[in-house]
């Protein structure tokens, strides 16, 4: 079941762009560690929107989050990404320059992918793949 969050709706779409954009203003290191925080917290604050069992540590309920996120959405790509986050503090304390400039753009494209499935989700109330007829 997906409930519709009045709340969760303006964070999504009111206040989280403007704080993607202040985190991407960083260097690299910080701009991966601050996208990753961004995206546990998108999803560990869309727990009762969707239905999911929040009661264990951030990390953890947003990787439950997001494979609820991917089976309502069958976007799998996300999985990937999430793993990302998951090792982010490694990456972000290790990666080159390029390497961490190339995986801060997959977290910002997770991190955007993931804000406009569960926004529009909440919104209708129902799955992605039925609020675009991919069922």
């Amino acid at each position: 079941m997906i409930r519709r969050d009045e709340e969760l709706i303006k964070y999504l779409r009111d206040e989280l762009p403007g704080r993607i954009s202040e985190v991407i203003s960083g260097d690299g290191q910080s701009v991966i560690s601050g996208l990753a925080r961004l995206c546990i917290e998108v999803l560990n604050r869309s727990c009762g929107a969707l239905g999911v069992d929040c009661g264990g540590d951030a990390l953890t309920n947003a990787w439950r989050v997001m494979e609820r996120v991917v089976g309502l959405s069958n976007e799998f790509v996300l999985a990937r990404y999430m793993a990302i986050v998951a090792s982010s503090s490694l990456i972000a304390s290790v990666a080159s320059p390029m390497i961490a400039d190339m995986l801060s753009r997959d977290l910002l494209t997770c991190l955007e992918k993931v804000r406009v499935l569960i926004l529009k989700m909440v919104e209708e109330g129902r799955p992605w793949r039925e609020v675009f007829g991919l069922d």
